[in-house]
C-alpha cells in the first residue's frame, strides 16, 4: 500500500514536471515503449533469427555428452524466473492488473518446474535422475514447461483491459497455491504416471512420433501466444512479451536429439528466453525508482516553496503592521497621560485620539494591501496625484520624523503628473522607504549630525515620473546593491529582509523600477512608475489638486 501511493504522488509530481508518462500510465502494461525500445527489440529479434539461421544445419552434430550443463542452466533459469515473478507481482500489487497476476504465475511456473526437471536429467546426479525411474520424465516436464508458460502469455493477452477484484494479498497468495499444486500435479504424472504417458525419445536419443506431435503443438500454442501478443500489443512489456515468444519458438524447433549443437543451443535459448523481462524489469524498475526520487524531490521542493511563500505573507504582515500598531501603542499612553492631567488636555487627548483611529484605519488597509499583493488580479486602481501621494505619506509619517529628529525637506513638481495604480500600496512602497531612512539615521552615534530626509518629485521622462527618498545616514555600504532588494537579504539584527523585497514587487507590478544607490551624505532611493495614460483628460482635477498640495505644505510646515 506505501508503494502504491508513493507510485501515485509520483504520477502526479511527473504530470506536473512533464514527464513520460502520459494518459494515466502507471506501469509496463500501460507505458507504450519508445523508438528506442522498439529498435532494441527489433535488434534482438533480429539477432536470434540470425543465430537460428546460422546454426540450423548444424544441429544435428553431436556433441560429447555433459549431463551436469543442464542442472547448472535450469539452476540460473530457476534464479531468474523467481526474480521475474517476484517483480511481476510487485507491479500487480500497484495495477491491480488480472494480465500481471497471471504472467507472474506463469514465471513461477516455469520457475518451479525447473527444479524436478534437474533432478530428473538422466546423469546429472544418478543415471536415471534422482525423481523417476524412466528417462521419459524429464522430456515430458520439458513439454509440460514449455506448453504451460505460453499459456500464461496468451491468458495475458487475453486478460489485459481487467482489474483484479481480489486484494493483492489473496491474489498473490492464491496464484502461488495454483501453481505449486500445478507443479505437483505435473510432477506427479510425470513420474508415477509415467507408463500413462507416450515415449517422447525413441532408441538412440531421437525424438518419436509422440515427441515430434509434442514438439509442433507447442510451437502452436507459442505461436498462437505470439499473434495473441501482436494483435494486443500497447505496452513495454507486450513489446519483450513477443521478444520472449520469438525466443521460445526458436528454441522448440530445435527438437533435437540430446547432446547435440541443437540440444546445446535450445537450452541457451532457454536462459535467454528466461532472463530478457527480467532485463527489462529492472530496467523499468531503474527507471522507476529515479521518477519517484526525483518526483519526492519536486514535491519537497513544492512543500518548501509553499513554506517560503507563507513565511513571507506572515513576515510581510508583521512587517507592514508593527508600525501603525506601535503607534497606536504610543498615541493611547499620551492620551492616557493626557487625561491624568488636572484639568485634562482635551485638545491633546483628542489629536491622540485622532492618530489613533487613522493608524486603526491604516492597519486594516495593510490587511487589504497585503492580501492584493498576493493575488494574481491587479485589484483597484485609481489615478494618482504623485505629489499628493509624496505628501500624504509625509503626514502620515510626521510624528515619527519629528519625534526623531528629523528635518524634512521636499522639492514637489511644480506641474504634477497622474499615475496609475493601488494608492495604498505605492503609499506602503513610501512609508518602508521613509522609514528605513529613519532607523538607518538612528543607526548614527554623531547626535550633532544633522537628520534631512529629503524627498522630491520630478519628471523622469516623458512617460514616467520619478520620486526620490534621500537620507543622511551611514549610506548603503554593507552589502552589494545588486542583492539589496533579494529577500531575506538584511542588515538590521531585528529585520526580516522582506521590506525592500515586498517594495520591489508593488512597484514591478505597477510597471515601473525600484533604485538604490549611494550619495554624499548617505543613501538615495528611487521609484520610477510610469504616468497615467489618460492624464491629459484629467488637467483641471490637477490644478485642484495642486491648491490642495500648497494648503498641505504649508500646513505641514506650520506644524
Amino acid at each position: 500500500m506505501k508503494l502504491s501511493k508513493l507510485w501515485c504522488r509520483a504520477c502526479i509530481a511527473l504530470r506536473k514536471s512533464g514527464d513520460t508518462l502520459v494518459d494515466g500510465a502507471t506501469g509496463l502494461i500501460d507505458l507504450p515503449p519508445n523508438p528506442g525500445q522498439k529498435r532494441a527489440a527489433i535488434i534482438v529479434v533480429a539477432a536470434l533469427l540470425a543465430a537460428f539461421v546460422l546454426v540450423a544445419p548444424f544441429v544435428a552434430i553431436p556433441l560429447p555428452p555433459f549431463a551436469a550443463f543442464n542442472p547448472f542452466l535450469d539452476a540460473m533459469i530457476l534464479v531468474t524466473d523467481l526474480i521475474t515473478a517476484l517483480l511481476l507481482f510487485a507491479h500487480f500489487s500497484i495495477s491491480r492488473s488480472r494480465a500481471l497476476l497471471v504472467l507472474a504465475g506463469g514465471y513461477l511456473f516455469a520457475a518451479f518446474i525447473v527444479i524436478p526437471h534437474a533432478l530428473t536429467f538422466p546423469g546429472a546426479f544418478t543415471p536415471t535422475g534422482l525423481l523417476g525411474a524412466d528417462t521419459q520424465t524429464t522430456a515430458w516436464l520439458y513439454r509440460f514447461w514449455h506448453f504451460g508458460f505460453p499459456v500464461a502469455l496468451l491468458l495475458y493477452a487475453w486478460l489485459k483491459e481487467q482489474k483484479s477484484a481480489i486484494s493483492v494479498r489473496s491474489g498473490i497468495w492464491w496464484t502461488v497455491a495454483v501453481v505449486i499444486t500445478l507443479v505437483c500435479a505435473l510432477v506427479l504424472l510425470a513420474t508415477a504416471g509415467d507408463s500413462l504417458l507416450p515415449p517422447l525419445f525413441a532408441d538412440g536419443g531421437k525424438l518419436s512420433p509422440a515427441g515430434i506431435y509434442g514438439v509442433e503443438f507447442d510451437l502452436l500454442v507459442n505461436a498462437a501466444a505470439l499473434g495473441f501478443l501482436w494483435t494486443r500489443r500497447r505496452s513495454v512489456l507486450d513489446l519483450w512479451l513477443m521478444v520472449v515468444a520469438c525466443a521460445s519458438v526458436a528454441e522448440i524447433a530445435r527438437g533435437t536429439a540430446r547432446f547435440s549443437l541443437g540440444f546445446y543451443d535450445s537450452r541457451v535459448l532457454s536462459l535467454v528466453t528466461s532472463t530478457i523481462v527480467l532485463i527489462v524489469l529492472l530496467e523499468e524498475t531503474t527507471k522507476l525508482y529515479g521518477r519517484i526520487a526525483q518526483s519526492n524531490m519536486l514535491l519537497r521542493r513544492e512543500r518548501d516553496n509553499k513554506l517560503m511563500n507563507l513565511e513571507a505573507v506572515v513576515a510581510a504582515i508583521s512587517h507592514e503592521l508593527k508600525q501603525p500598531l506601535a503607534t497606536i501603542l504610543v498615541r493611547g499612553g499620551t492620551a492616557s497621560r493626557f487625561l491624568e492631567h488636572a484639568p485634562p488636555n482635551l485638545e491633546k487627548v483628542r489629536s491622540a485620539l485622532d492618530q489613533i483611529l487613522s493608524e486603526s484605519r491604516r492597519a486594516t488597509e495593510i490587511f487589504n494591501n497585503i492580501r492584493e499583493l498576493f493575488n494574481a488580479a491587479k485589484g483597484a486602481r485609481v489615478s494618482i496625484n504623485v505629489n499628493v501621494l509624496a505628501l500624504e505619506t509625509l503626514r502620515l509619517l510626521r510624528d515619527d520624523l519629528k519625534e526623531h529628529g528629523i528635518t524634512t525637506h521636499t522639492e514637489l513638481m511644480t506641474e504634477p503628473r497622474l499615475i496609475f495604480g493601488h494608492k495604498g500600496q505605492l503609499q506602503e512602497v513610501l512609508i518602508n522607504l521613509i522609514h528605513n531612512a529613519i532607523e538607518a539615521m538612528d543607526s548614527i552615534d554623531d547626535r550633532s549630525r544633522i537628520r534631512i530626509l529629503r524627498l522630491r518629485t520630478d519628471n523622469y521622462d516623458r512617460d514616467a515620473v520619478a520620486i526620490t527618498i534621500e537620507d543622511t545616514g551611514p549610506g548603503i555600504k554593507s552589502i552589494k546593491l545588486e542583492a539589496i532588494f533579494d529577500a531575506f537579504v538584511t542588515t538590521k539584527p531585528q529585520g526580516t529582509g522582506l521590506g525592500l523585497a515586498i517594495c520591489r514587487m508593488i512597484v514591478e507590478r505597477h510597471g515601473g523600477q525600484l533604485f538604490a544607490s549611494p550619495s554624499d551624505e548617505g543613501g538615495v532611493f528611487q521609484l520610477i512608475l510610469p504616468v497615467d495614460s489618460s492624464e491629459e483628460a484629467s488637467k483641471p482635477d490637477v490644478q485642484s489638486d495642486s491648491n490642495r498640495i500648497a494648503d498641505r505644505d504649508a500646513l505641514l510646515h506650520a506644524k
